[in-house]
């Protein structure tokens, strides 16, 4: 007998596949819908930072990860604001990050969701989504025919095509890439496994390795500055054959790489294999839930891949989205917390990466005050939660100090608010203004430690043993955040 799905996924890349496999573990049927994949050749190439590795575990997939056999690295070498070489390695004793092929990955993937007990309807072009009856209905088109699925959820998955995130979208910087297949038998690098980075006067360059012989090199520029030259759409002008485009996109391709001081020459001794040419432009939304829709992984936003935290975001937004689900199927008194929740973290997610890529922009724009930067650098997010002259201070006290003598200040209000406990939303207590987290330090729970400790060293092995392993810079920007924001407070001055 057939049973309605609680949740219908739309898109089966790693968003749709990693929310898709928690479900089904978790005992939810989830079907997704999943369109036909782009040809292989167009797949683009990725690194996983090893800091991926612990959110890969916590959704179940690491174990298949590692075995998949993808390409390991050591780090980046980057040229950027400055001439000078510089080598970023992951460090010696830290697993190596991985240089994936997204087709591949998604692939991997969507296997994993498979063996969770996730059905996936391969082929699916959805065509609606509307309320039926207190539930959603889907319908989508599938080997010729129209077929529909009623739920109670809908993880809007589809990445850049944003099937409903398309309503909510809020563009950003309009950027192209020209990506090329590259083959060779060794690479003029200084560690082969690398990730390479390299700003130039009209954009920024990346080379990621496929293999010891294959790697990608895509060149980002503003999109208008390509408009007239490539194009970034499926079909010819009325005036060009596919021949003709194919060729002209080359020679642009060709054209941007001759403006790189240093990849140009790292592929002196290489062959071309083919180019083609996407968007890469950034986005949010104005809004990432409500009334049982979540907009999951690049649906919701697209992050500058500057940041390579492209694979990691999506697969934390799907674990989130997961979470809040589920919450909402079990408890559905917390719907409106769990919405906020997911909400909030994708637009802290978002700001977090846009902040960072703006750093990078005015590192590039002191060296070349060319649009395509100025513009960048120019586009600050609000700042997170605290004044940075407020937090160095703080900062400066903590490590200036003998003993920390600090105590909890009686004069907080707290508030409710929501927090993740293993695959639930549930409630607790927080800081003015819901602050609760930094860096993945609980800032509740090191508060409550810290005026049992006089000694750093001390009250960080006892925030481990309490709460798992994190790093010791953590633990110490959130006591710096905890002290600046007036939250601990020394002892002395309670007395007094």
């Amino acid at each position: 007998m057939f049973v309605e799905p609680s949740t219908v996924i739309i898109g089966g890349g790693p968003a749709g596949a990693v929310a898709g496999r928690l479900l089904a573990a978790w005992g939810h049927r989830a079907v997704i819908l999943e369109k036909t994949s782009s040809h292989p050749a167009r797949g683009l190439a990725e690194s996983i930072p090893p800091s991926a590795r612990k959110l890969l575990g916590r959704v179940g997939v690491l174990d298949a990860v590692d075995a998949a056999g993808f390409f390991q690295s050591t780090g980046n070498t980057v040229w950027w604001g400055s001439a000078e070489c510089r080598v970023e390695s992951f460090g010696n004793g830290r697993p190596p990050g991985l240089q994936v092929h997204r087709p591949a990955l998604d692939r991997l993937l969507l296997q994993c969701a498979i063996d969770s007990g996730v059905e996936v309807r391969a082929g699916a072009r959805v065509r609606s989504v509307t309320l039926d009856d207190g539930r959603w209905r889907v319908e989508f088109e599938r080997g010729g025919s129209r077929e529909s699925l009623r739920c109670e959820w809908v993880l809007d998955c589809s990445g850049r095509s944003g099937v409903l995130a398309r309503c909510f979208r809020l563009h950003g910087h309009r950027t192209c890439a020209l990506v090329g297949a590259w083959r060779a038998r060794a690479w003029r690098l200084p560690d082969p496994s690398h990730t390479v980075v390299e700003a130039y006067d009209r954009g920024w360059a990346w080379s990621v390795p496929l293999s010891a012989t294959e790697r990608q090199v895509g060149l980002m520029i503003d999109a208008r500055s390509a408009e007239g030259g490539p194009r970034t759409d499926r079909g010819p002008r009325p005036d060009e054959g596919p021949r003709s485009k194919a060729q002209g996109l080359i020679k642009a391709y060709h054209a941007e790489l001759e403006r790189t001081a240093q990849l140009r020459r790292h592929l002196r001794d290489a062959t071309l294999d083919h180019v083609w040419a996407c968007d890469a432009s950034t986005y949010s939304s104005s809004e990432y839930g409500g009334r049982h829709v979540l907009l999951v992984g690049d649906a919701g936003s697209f992050v500058d891949p500057v940041s390579s935290f492209g694979v990691k975001k999506a697969v934390g937004s799907a674990w989130m989205a997961a979470v809040v689900v589920n919450t909402c199927l079990r408890h559905p008194d917390r719907q409106a917390a769990a919405l906020e929740l997911f909400s909030s973290w994708e637009r802290d997610v978002n700001a977090a990466t846009a902040e960072r890529s703006r750093e990078f922009a005015c590192a590039a724009a002191e060296r070349f005050p060319n649009p395509f930067w100025t513009a960048r650098a120019a586009s600050r997010e609000p700042s997170a939660m605290t004044d940075e002259r407020s937090l160095r201070d703080a900062l400066r006290q903590i490590q200036e100090t003998d003993e920390l003598d600090l105590a909890l200040n009686e004069a907080v209000a707290y508030e409710r608010r929501a927090v993740i406990r293993d695959r639930e939303v549930v409630l607790e207590d927080a800081f003015p203004s819901g602050i609760r987290f930094k860096d993945n330090v609980d800032l509740m729970a090191l508060a409550r430690l810290a005026g049992r400790y006089r000694q750093v060293p001390d009250l960080f092995e006892a925030y481990q043993r309490a709460n798992g392993p994190v790093p010791l810079a953590s633990v110490v920007g959130g006591l710096s955040l905890l002290v600046a924001k007036g939250f601990l407070i020394k002892k002395d001055v309670m007395r007094w």
